[in-house]
């Protein structure tokens, strides 16, 4: 039986909203079809979630949470400049209340300033995105009538493994990590995970100190490390993202509504929508249909913007599969004639792609791996963010394989540039991908 076979629903009601999705559509239960969410959670702003986590996160590509008291005169009061950069760089800065105190047995009136006040600080210092997630001090929850005014998702501490669909987002479940919980080891954070991958589930981590930086139930940072790792190297099993934005997929996948406006034989016109606030909910979701008969591979553009697509192969049938963000604009899988295709762990990908950079951030020296699938004349690029090409690395032609190309920044400042691969195939067709880097003195 194919993985994810419940994802096609159609006219299906979860938690108050109906997912319609035609066939012969097919939407991820979690983001690129994984198998499991994993959410790193961080509590109080302790120093090295700053100074040791993030650089971490960053090197690995993945996205964090951070829970923020926001009283300045919490033990570890925030550094706004800091956050506002984490922020930009993908990760989440959400509430832990204002002053990080017990909401149980509070007054109304207390409990809203805490909400409130703690979420119109945090959307003072930070530009994007809005702050709707909450982690609640001590696990006491507030009044459901008081969080659902500023807030779409609420952290708890239960210990478990979240459902695709959570029964209570005001209730998302966490595991609390450490030395108090004897929960500090490699074993302990991959058993849980593979877990989830057995449910389908979504693992959220709690985390507060990391080595000894003074907060409670440190996390050795070499911990820490491995486990990035271990995620990084089984992708097709881990979507490792935020809280907030696994809460937005869930509630876009759910509400979802996708279906065809018109075939042609050469493009397909797709309408992807929900029901939702696209201020809020705006994070892509990813869908797949079989190829239509005589397409032997498709590119794809959402309102005029491109969109990356992947060929996938499941029980030997053949798939297009891509990212849409609802309400987004229409989508246009237009058919392409390119036959290469290359195998991966049971998919097939026709594209070249950049896989990382490592360090990122990096300092002055950064490893750019990328991989050919056919022979193509490559012509690899670094740019700066007023779209200047500053260093060409790679201009050659290219057999199929994995590379690496080093490129050093010692004559740059700080700030974000950006790698870019243009592989150009025997046939003349042209593939190009892009990625961030942040070169940190």
């Amino acid at each position: 039986m194919r993985m994810l076979i419940c994802t096609l629903m159609l006219l299906i009601t979860i938690t108050g909203f109906t997912q319609t999705v035609e066939p012969p559509y097919e939407a991820g239960l979690w983001y690129g079809f994984k198998q499991a969410a994993v959410s790193y959670t961080f509590d109080d702003n302790t120093p090295n979630q700053f100074a040791i986590a993030l650089p971490m996160f960053n090197e690995f590509d993945f996205n964090m949470t951070l829970f923020i008291v926001t009283d300045s005169n919490w033990e570890y009061a925030a550094d706004w400049d800091i956050l506002e950069q984490a922020a930009a760089q993908g990760h989440e800065i959400a509430s832990h209340t204002v002053t990080h105190t017990s909401l149980k047995g509070m007054g109304d009136e207390l409990q809203d300033i805490e909400l409130k006040d703690s979420q119109e600080t945090i959307e003072a210092h930070i530009s994007n995105p809005k702050c709707i997630t909450i982690a609640y001090p001590f696990c006491d929850v507030p009044k459901r009538s008081i969080f659902e005014k500023y807030y779409i998702a609420g952290r708890i501490c239960s210990g478990s493994i979240i459902p695709s669909t959570p029964r209570d987002f005001m209730n998302i479940s966490s595991i609390i990590c450490g030395e108090e919980r004897n929960f500090n080891n490699v074993s302990n954070f991959i058993s849980r995970a593979e877990s989830a991958v057995k449910s389908n589930g979504w693992c959220v981590y709690l985390l507060h100190g990391i080595d000894d930086d003074g907060g409670w139930s440190p996390v050795l940072s070499d911990t820490l490390r491995e486990t990035l790792n271990y995620f990084k190297v089984h992708p097709d099993s881990f979507w490792v993202e935020t809280f907030g934005n696994v809460v937005r997929y869930i509630k876009e996948r759910d509400a979802l509504s996708v279906s065809e406006l018109s075939v042609q034989d050469d493009h397909i016109q797709i309408q992807v929508t929900d029901t939702l606030d696209n201020t809020i909910f705006n994070v892509p979701v990813t869908l797949r249909r079989p190829f239509p008969e005589g397409w032997l591979s498709a590119t794809a553009e959402q309102n005029g913007q491109s969109v990356e697509t992947r060929i996938v192969e499941i029980d030997a049938i053949k798939y297009v599969q891509f990212d849409a963000v609802p309400d987004a604009g229409d989508v246009v899988l237009q058919k392409s004639n390119e036959t290469t295709i290359h195998r991966l762990h049971g998919l097939m990908d026709s594209a070249p792609a950049l896989l990382k950079h490592y360090p990122n951030p990096f300092n002055p020296t950064a490893t750019i791996q990328y991989r050919l699938i056919h022979n193509a004349h490559v012509r690899l690029s670094v740019y700066n963010l007023l779209g200047q090409e500053i260093r060409v690395l790679v201009d050659e032609e290219q057999s199929p394989g994995m590379y690496d190309a080093l490129f050093n920044g010692a004559d740059l400042a700080s700030g974000i540039y950006f790698s870019k691969l243009f592989a150009q195939s025997e046939n003349g067709q042209g593939h190009s991908t892009v990625q961030k880097m942040i070169l940190s003195w």
